[in-house]
């Protein structure tokens, strides 16, 4: 019996030297009161989605720019001002934080989780895919599924309904259709399979990167919640495989008879692609392609959902943007380089994006010694960037709560806020390869939209409470009546 008590110390001893210097770095930080072993953890789990990006602002307030949790024996260091997040996102010895790792049953070594050599190589073998000039080719293929979303919304004739399920559809079919060329008709169904894929996998997935208990894959894999995620993994494997072999068939034969000048969407341009004379394998390919696809629906749903709330609730927002719409003429099918021709629905867009922070906070791994902020940072850390915080910043946003989309204007004389303050698609080397395409999907719905109904809140709707799950989203769905003009 005696023997324990000098286990136990020496264990202590051992644990205290093995992370001595994470625990120097700890101590030196401000935060809040961390149980011993334990750290924050209890109170980190018991937050519910519509309160952790909260939360982590309201700690902000309370202990300064730079504070740190304790989750256990892991250190969490959040990051606040825009010149330590600069600082953070072009760091190349910072890997993405290891919760994100925990998608990789989705998206594999897809772009938005690898690193080092792999990043660098599939993020060049991508970026012809999204150059401008090809962006344009797209406009009229989106304008499609807008139709079919502009029927579906005619049909309720002026009735209220959660608008981000038919956002959800059209924006699957319209980023389906132009990156991968394959026509999934989900906006013809009444219950798609692939969209109960994606919802239930994307919530699935959440569940397990707010556990600390499931973080390890051993433990994680024998739960209820990974048979449940690998039934709906499935179907969307399955599905994007079926997509994937049609294309590579549809290509061979077109190579084989060309017909004219071909516009390689991004699925033919993973299929054509070599590195060092070999092809891509069939899995490299569906991890960028479920990427894109998981990473960009999901996204510009929420985005556009709460730009059209916003015009919703404020009626002149919504008429200043009908003014602009109409003194451009806009085809029904514009093109990008119209739609960049509009400031305000530009300056609509990035206070939406502000507003409502899409991805509320992003992370980096420390993997040595790194200096961010005048702070020396061993490696093992997790360093947390509040984006929402960020762009809820009085000192970067005067009444940074109000919506005010003139804030953007160049023409009103307002000085644009400082870099790194407002970083919607991330930033650095790693920020968002699909930005362009997402802002030219939204300036064509919103475009469209407007010049087709008046939205309106539902009277029963009452204040939106945020909650933060792999995107903010509103926790009681966003209602709203679409009456046609």
């Amino acid at each position: 019996m005696a023997l324990w008590p000098l286990l136990l110390l020496t264990l202590g001893v051992w644990l205290l030297l093995r992370k001595w210097k994470l625990l120097k770095v700890g101590i030196s930080l401000p935060g809040p009161w961390a149980f011993p072993l334990l750290g924050n953890a209890q109170m980190v789990g018991k937050l519910k989605p519509e309160f952790i990006f909260l939360v982590f602002t309201e700690l902000r307030d309370r202990f300064g720019s730079t504070y740190r949790l304790w989750l256990g024996p892991q250190l969490w260091v959040f990051l606040h001002s825009a010149e330590e997040t600069r600082q953070a996102l072009h760091d190349p010895t910072l890997l993405k934080a290891e919760t994100f790792l925990q998608l990789e049953p989705l998206i594999g070594n897809g772009l938005l989780i690898s690193h080092g050599a792999h990043w660098t190589r599939q993020r060049r073998l991508l970026t012809p895919a999204f150059q401008p000039q090809l962006l344009r080719y797209f406009a009229k293929d989106i304008g499609k599924h807008v139709d079919r979303l502009v029927s579906r919304l005619e049909s309720t004739k002026g009735a209220c309904l959660e608008v981000t399920d038919p956002l959800f559809a059209c924006l699957l079919d319209a980023i389906v259709d132009t990156s991968m060329g394959a026509q999934l008709d989900t906006q013809l169904m009444d219950h798609s399979p692939a969209i109960q894929a994606f919802h239930l996998s994307s919530k699935l997935l959440f569940k397990r990167m707010i556990n600390p208990l499931l973080s390890s894959d051993w433990i994680f894999q024998r739960t209820q919640l990974w048979r449940d995620l690998s039934e709906q993994l499935q179907v969307i494997h399955s599905l994007m495989d079926q997509v994937i072999e049609q294309r590579a068939k549809k290509l061979e034969e077109q190579q084989k008879e060309p017909s004219g000048k071909l516009h390689h969407n991004l699925l033919d341009t993973l299929l054509l692609a070599r590195f060092e004379d070999q092809p891509l394998s069939r899995k490299e390919i569906r991890d960028e392609i479920n990427t894109f696809v998981f990473a960009g629906v999901d996204t510009t749903t929420a985005a556009m959902s709460f730009v059209l709330y916003a015009l919703a609730k404020y009626p002149e927002t919504q008429s200043r943007l009908r003014e602009e719409l109409k003194l451009h003429q806009l085809p029904k099918d514009a093109d990008l380089d119209s739609l960049n021709e509009l400031p305000y629905l530009e300056a609509l867009i990035k206070e939406v994006l502000r507003m409502y922070t899409i991805v509320p906070t992003t992370g980096r791994q420390t993997t040595r010694t790194t200096v961010i902020g005048g702070r020396t940072y061993c490696a093992g850390i997790t360093l947390w960037i509040n984006m929402y915080g960020l762009a809820h910043d009085s000192l970067y946003y005067p009444d940074p709560y109000a919506f005010k989309p003139e804030r953007w204007l160049a023409s009103e004389g307002v000085n644009p806020p400082p870099a790194f303050s407002y970083i919607p698609f991330s930033g650095g080397p790693h920020v968002c390869i699909g930005r362009r395409y997402s802002l030219l999907l939204m300036k064509l719905l919103t475009a469209r939209l407007v010049n087709e109904f008046d939205l309106r809140l539902s009277p029963e709707n009452a204040p939106l409470k945020l909650q933060a799950q792999m995107v903010l989203k509103a926790r009681d769905g966003i209602n709203l009546s679409f009456v046609k003009r």
